[in-house]
């Protein structure tokens, strides 16, 4: 009798045997997925017999409680540095403004960088989209207005 699946791996294309492995490890993933409760319960079981024997039987908590009133001590500490930083920025900068305007550049300005007339300044203003050539010098050497579709 012939054998009618033909085994040679080796025959096969790269973006065949590409495919294989992919869609064995999405279907391995999807096996995962489907025995994750029985994993999870199996592991909060494991996790709560771990608990209870390291933190109850053998008297973990202390640590803990140990560890606790120093992290609360540094929480303590940051929290009083922190506060004492922003009321003493406060009393150093209370009614003082220092924040200042950007100088607002005037249209003959920017015609005069790029070494354009202002009445084809505006016009490119007016523009939804537009796209310029621009030299080395910044020179403007032309702009080609780009219709948009709606």
């Amino acid at each position: 009798m012939h054998e009618l699946i033909i085994e040679k791996p080796e025959a096969l294309r790269t973006h065949h045997k590409v495919t294989y492995v992919s869609l064995t490890f999405v279907f391995w993933l999807i096996i995962f997925y489907l025995w994750q409760p029985l994993i999870s319960l199996v592991a909060w079981s494991f996790g709560f017999k771990f608990f209870h024997e390291h933190m109850i039987r053998l008297g973990g908590y202390q640590g803990f409680l140990e560890l606790l009133l120093i992290y609360l001590q540094v929480i303590a500490g940051l929290g009083i540095v922190f506060l004492s930083w922003a009321k003493i920025n406060e009393w150093r900068f209370r009614g003082k403004n220092r924040r200042t305007q950007v100088a607002r550049v005037r249209h003959n300005e920017v015609a005069e960088y790029f070494k354009v007339d202002v009445d084809s300044l505006r016009q490119m203003i007016q523009q939804k989209n537009i796209a310029l050539r621009i030299t080395d010098e910044m020179e403007v050497l032309s702009s080609d207005a780009i219709k948009c579709q709606p």
